[in-house]
């Protein structure tokens, strides 16, 4: 396996290096101020507050994290993940180590694996979706302190995953696991990781492994591996390997956009301040308004509206290439693997009836809409409500910006599994849609609960950290009053009184 390690550090990664250099540019802007406000003898009130600048150069600490985790834990099977464990465990068990209690150090982690925390990381795993019941059943089992199935079902899902989206499975001895600009992808973290857990097992044991060892488990030659702390380090390697697959899937792009920042004048940089200004105030002009009814008048080929109905008239007659043309690709798979995953997603998922009930234009970039659908399951026929979340991107699957060009509209394609398993499906009926309520078997995930729904992981560099931050965020969550436009009614727009 190759996992060459130049010797840099995490935070010397492209982005990382950026955001630094951004907010040492603040710091000596700052202090600049504040010198030109004495010889001013005061005067007007400062353009950067004291407070949320010393909270801010306080948060520039958090980019040494990684590193300071991966040299403390790599060698015990942890691994540094991008949205994984919370910034107070994280300190506390380095603050732990380095007073040299490595087991509370890492009792603190393994306490940290609690359901509530396995769930709100699994919300990333929509890359993972065809894992998720093999997930879900290992959660069910870690629950119950079934660790000895718990732990296997886990490097399984690690497993099919890896080999689904790279070209070598990652737990072959050759691959290459390194990825540019990337914190599970760096030396330090999942080729490490990846390294310690494959380590070869000859000889069938039952002492008790402190590390899920991948061959050892799965070959039934690690026997002690039926505790909680090797359940818990299994779940870090799932995670890295999920933000490892989404960031190789954008590497060439990453290293792209690098390639051309170091090569930027001036005047681009005054260029992309003029279209950042011009895109904020497009989002701030916007009115967000939904039309209620399905859409009557004639719609532009490339809107939100076309998205729906393409993707909806494409699966009734299960024509999955025409449903992979307007669905989100974060991992930029290839149209036919694409459109292959649809038909497992839908193999037991027959839609009979579809129709827009409403779409809710919350901001620029985003659409919301409900579905009222008639559908065959395996468990029984379902009337339900389901809902359809839209964005709109650039061909680079990023999320686009008002004056962006060549940008479509693609829909979250959960929505099968949603209408098959009752998650966030609406019966429409008296009783519930779920199959065990109603008398029928209760289909294997009937366990699940009631999720909501997320708001994605959007990939950006920190070219001007505080303005692009914010001009994404209202781009996609905008805020605000809803205008709603009844087309049954007479009066063309209607108060609504909910936000976004």
């Amino acid at each position: 396996m190759k996992t060459e390690n130049t010797g840099k550090r995490i935070s010397d990664n492209p982005t990382v290096s950026e955001m630094t250099a951004t907010l040492s540019g603040i710091r000596v802007l700052a202090k600049t101020e504040r010198v030109l406000r004495r010889i001013r003898n005061g005067g007007e009130q400062p353009i950067l507050a004291t407070g949320p600048l010393d909270e801010l150069m306080e948060s520039a600490s958090l980019f040494q994290l990684p590193d300071r985790f991966n040299a403390a834990f790599a060698g015990k099977g942890w691994t540094a993940v991008g949205h994984a464990l919370s910034v107070d465990v994280t300190k506390s068990a380095l603050n732990l180590h380095e007073l040299g209690n490595s087991d509370e150090a890492e009792e603190i982690l393994v306490e940290w694996f609690t359901e509530d925390n396995i769930r709100l990381c699994a919300r990333r795993f929509h890359r993972a979706r065809l894992r998720d019941h093999q997930l879900q059943e290992a959660l069910h089992l870690i629950l119950e302190e079934g660790y000895m199935a718990a732990v296997p079902l886990i490097l399984i899902a690690c497993d099919g995953f890896a080999s689904d989206v790279a070209a070598v499975s990652p737990f072959e001895k050759d691959a290459d696991l390194s990825c540019f600009d990337s914190i599970s992808g760096h030396g330090t973290a999942l080729p490490a990781l990846m390294k310690l857990l494959t380590t070869g097992v000859r000889k069938s044991r039952d002492d008790v492994i402190d590390l899920p060892l991948r061959h050892g488990v799965l070959h039934g030659r690690s026997l002690g591996h039926a505790i909680k702390r090797v359940c818990a380090k299994a779940w870090p390697l799932m995670m890295a390997l999920v933000d490892w697959a989404h960031d190789k899937s954008s590497e060439a792009d990453r290293q792209l956009e690098h390639e051309e920042r170091k090569n930027r004048t001036v005047k681009d940089d005054q260029k992309m301040f003029r279209m950042l200004k011009e895109d904020k105030k497009a989002i701030n002009a916007f009115e967000p308004y939904e039309i209620v009814g399905p859409p009557r008048e004639s719609f532009a080929s490339h809107g939100p509206k076309a998205a729906i109905v393409d993707f909806l008239s494409g699966w009734k007659p299960r024509n999955y290439g025409k449903m992979v043309k307007v669905a989100m690709n974060h991992a930029n798979s290839p149209g036919n693997k694409m459109a292959e995953e649809f038909r497992r997603m839908a193999e037991f998922v027959d839609s009979l009836n579809c129709e827009i009930k409403s779409i809710r234009h919350s901001t620029v970039a985003r659409c919301d809409d409900r579905i009222p659908a008639r559908a065959k399951t395996i468990a029984k026929e379902v009337n339900c409500e389901f809902g359809l979340f839209l964005l709109r991107c650039t061909s680079g699957g990023y999320v686009a910006m008002p004056n962006d060009e060549g940008c479509k509209w693609v829909v979250q394609q959960n929505c099968i599994y949603d209408v098959m398993n009752g998650i966030y499906a609406k019966d429409t009926r008296s009783h519930s849609a779920c199959a065990c309520r109603s008398g029928a078997s209760p289909p294997p995930n009937c366990r699940l609960r009631r999720r909501k729904p997320t708001k994605p992981k959007l990939p950006c560099a920190a070219e001007i950290a505080s303005d692009i931050v914010g001009i994404i965020g209202d781009s996609l969550w905008g805020g605000g009053q809803i205008r709603c436009v009844h087309r049954n009614q007479e009066t063309p727009e209607v108060p609504r009184a909910y936000s976004t």
